[in-house]
């Protein structure tokens, strides 16, 4: 048995969005850490024939991914994250691609969200954070055969 590294996951952002062709840059250089989130909304409801009990459905959600690390000047996807930093509306949307350990793609368009940083000590490298927000139920490509 074997255990998941999490340095097995890749992910793209498109850093060319609204221009036709995406370009794609590997997002990854710096970042030491990610966290996956649904967001997701929950109706709790109970009923009467449940003995005071509730019953949950999932009524909605958000995928949410959000990283953590160090701000690596001239990588490509960071450059364009930090470029936009300031941006509003559709300066932050975007195209994102995860791929998983296993082959299965996951994409969407993408608002890039809360990004902080960079910050931190003198004498420290300066630290990040980001989430990418995908806009919208993503697609779920299975690995091919």
């Amino acid at each position: 048995m074997s255990f998941l590294l999490q340095s097995a996951h890749t992910f793209e952002l498109n850093t060319t969005p609204g221009t036709g062709t995406p370009t794609y840059a590997r997002l990854g250089a710096g970042l030491n850490n990610f966290e996956v989130s649904l967001n997701e909304e929950v109706a709790q409801d109970v009923y009467l024939d449940g003995d005071g009990f509730a019953s949950s459905t999932v009524t909605g959600g958000q995928l949410i991914i959000t990283f953590t690390g160090h701000r690596k000047i001239g990588d490509a996807a960071q450059d364009f994250i930090f470029a936009n930093q300031f941006e509003l509306g559709e300066g932050r949307e975007t195209d994102f691609k995860w791929t998983l350990p296993d082959g299965t793609i996951i994409s969407g368009e993408c608002t890039i969200a809360n990004i902080e940083g960079p910050s931190g000590d003198a004498n420290t490298k300066g630290e990040i954070s980001f989430e990418v927000h995908f806009n919208g139920k993503p697609t779920v490509t299975p690995p091919g055969p």
